[in-house]
């Protein structure tokens, strides 16, 4: 069940199914570690700013800023079944992206 919300979502420490992962550009591949670090802590997914989509969210890590797609086990959000990263950023704190 893919996570859709027009509102901030607490997510709770999370199991992950590693076999689901998949990254829009290779690169990303590298930060994964830091983004499944925050998953498996518990973290605040918020809506992606000018996306005209419920379903992509971002995800503030230490050094880099995460958007992705998650979903849940039979709606379990404490079990993500597939992570799609479609955008991994350096992280500028207090760098504020416009909303529409």
């Amino acid at each position: 069940m893919v996570l859709e919300s027009s509102e901030p979502v607490d997510l709770p420490p999370a199991e992950i199914n590693e076999s689901g992962i998949s990254v829009e550009k290779e690169d990303f591949r590298a930060f994964l570690p830091e983004l499944l670090e925050r998953l498996r802590s518990g973290v605040t997914a918020s809506p992606a700013p000018v996306v005209m989509s419920d379903t992509v969210f971002v995800i503030e890590g230490d050094r880099r800023t995460f958007w992705v797609r998650l979903w849940h086990m039979e709606g379990d959000r404490s079990r993500i079944d597939r992570l799609h990263v479609t955008s991994c950023v350096p992280r500028v704190p207090g760098l504020k992206l416009p909303t529409f």
